[in-house]
């Protein structure tokens, strides 16, 4: 569809490597702007990706050159095409060309600033535009721009453009519909300069662009300030819309399954910086489950996978004094953090036991229990015999008094099998019978909606998991929260579902 236009709008990343940038500015979180604009770009991997990003400047927050190219970096794995638009804190460069794309034409100023900030566009810039849109006849025009050109903000510090009238007499006269800034962190609501303004709220407004003035203006708020906000704009035919979202999670949740430095399969996570991600993105508590296995055993021993045949491997990793359990929860117990709470994920073995000793449990917040891999010889074994090594350790694990079942299934997935929907209901009732939870778990992972409507249903608690062994998943419960809305849970019923310990 030409006349169809999906962005994804980032603005004012602000990004510092320099561990003092934090506190430069009140409220700016500098040292997080690549993390932050990251994991923005990640929420639209794997799924429809926007027809373009745009950035509205200040990406780095004084101007480092290394700082804009581990952005740039950033923004090319991403593979959505860009517009990024340098700000008043950014390093003088190039000018972005305009982006032709479908029926629109996106259009980028890079205006010009003086010493107390003040911004003016260059009358020779408007005369490039005019001739741009007259050799694009026909093209809807999006104008970028870093400083905000309606409505007038009243503040000492001079956020508009100084010339702003010429500036939308130009744009009223070449065809714009829209034009998108950046620079004033708060941002501000999509507003016809015609007269008309219509309020953006969350995934709330869609509006109709009319008359000859009826340019929209939109400014997106700032990345690097909490909440962390971007904005996903679309056009269709005569319509925008503007959705705004944000990183940080929008209720206080726990996540009762995180890994930490201790997991042999974790890459960049440690107890410490897994818990400033947490209170940056609003978690309340975050549990964290170590495998183990992991912890029993060494790297070797667990790579041979001897603890899912022979349980008294675990004893003996205890005698020789090799395992890192204790050392394990003296990390979580040193983070001095009351948001920092203790579990273990464990596995079932061949003899109706768990990757648990019976003197570790004491004292534990939560115990998982996971099948990664079924006890016994499976090498051969068709998708029924599957299934029943899949009953039969699950019932080894609610037979052991775990509290959370993770990622339910994800073992067929894994597998190369579809999730066996006929043990659903049982699952789920045997869940029911011993009071475990079910965890809602993206890590590598599909959950299906039927077999959590079936929990629901049966009152079963769901336990949200991130499952993080990666800086970029702590805290991210974006998915879990669109997947329980499709499932009829609102933001404000979600706590009444979910398994939290007290």
């Amino acid at each position: 569809m030409k006349d169809n236009l999906k962005m994804l709008v980032i603005g004012d990343i602000h990004y510092s490597a320099a561990e003092e940038a934090a506190a430069s500015a009140p409220g700016r979180h500098a040292k997080y702007g690549l993390e932050l604009l990251t994991r923005a770009l990640r929420r639209f991997a794997g799924e429809e990706k926007p027809d373009v990003l745009v950035i509205l400047g200040d990406v780095t927050d004084s101007g480092g050159r290394q700082e804009a190219n581990d952005a740039m970096i950033a923004v090319e794995k991403s593979g959505i095409p860009a517009v990024i638009i340098p700000g008043n804190h950014d390093a003088p460069g190039g000018r972005p060309k305009p982006l032709p794309i479908k029926n629109f034409l996106l259009y980028p100023f890079v205006d010009s600033y003086q010493e107390d900030d003040k911004c003016t566009r260059r009358e020779e810039d408007i005369e490039k535009f005019r001739l741009a849109v007259k050799n694009n006849p026909g093209k809807k025009i999006i104008a970028l721009q870093h400083n905000p050109v309606y409505p007038m903000i009243e503040d000492d510090y001079p956020y508009n453009l100084r010339n702003a009238y010429s500036v939308h007499r130009a744009y009223a006269e070449n065809n714009v519909i829209l034009s998108l800034s950046g620079h004033y962190h708060p941002g501000k609501n999509l507003t016809y300069k015609s007269g008309e303004s219509k309020t953006l709220t969350l995934k709330a407004f869609q509006g109709r662009v009319q008359g000859k003035n009826g340019v929209g203006y939109f400014t997106v708020p700032a990345l690097c300030e909490s909440p962390f906000r971007y904005a996903v704009i679309e056009v269709r035919g005569d319509k925008i819309s503007a959705d705004e979202y944000a990183l940080r999670n929008p209720v206080p949740l726990c996540d009762n399954h995180c890994h930490t430095q201790f997991a042999y399969c974790a890459e960049d996570v440690t107890v410490e910086k897994v818990l400033e991600r947490a209170s940056l993105l609003g978690m309340d508590y975050v549990c964290f489950t170590e495998h183990a296995d992991q912890l029993y055993l060494t790297r070797e021993e667990y790579s041979r996978m001897k603890y899912l045949q022979d349980a008294g491997i675990l004893i003996s990793a205890r005698k020789n004094g090799t395992d890192r359990v204790k050392a394990f929860r003296e990390a979580v117990k040193q983070s001095g953090s009351a948001m920092a709470k203790a579990g273990l994920e464990v596995c079932p073995d061949a003899s109706g036991g768990i990757t648990l000793l019976p003197e570790d449990r004491e004292g534990l917040d939560m115990v998982i229990g996971a099948i990664h891999f079924l006890p016994g010889d499976f090498s051969h074994a068709d998708e029924k015999e599957v299934q029943r090594g899949f009953m039969q350790a699950f019932e080894t694990l609610v037979n052991n008094d775990i509290d959370v079942l993770a990622h339910p299934f994800r073992l067929f997935s894994r597998s190369g099998l579809k999730p066996p929907r006929d043990l659903f209901r049982p699952v789920a009732g045997m869940l029911k019978n011993f009071g475990v939870a079910a965890e809602l778990n993206f890590h590598t992972n599909k959950p299906s909606p039927e077999f959590f409507e079936i929990c629901l249903r049966e009152g079963i608690k769901i336990s949200l998991g991130t499952d993080t062994h990666n800086l970029l998943q702590a805290g991210e419960f974006c998915k879990h929260l669109e997947f329980l809305k499709m499932l009829g849970i609102s933001t404000e019923q979600i706590g009444k579902i979910l398994y939290l310990l007290s």
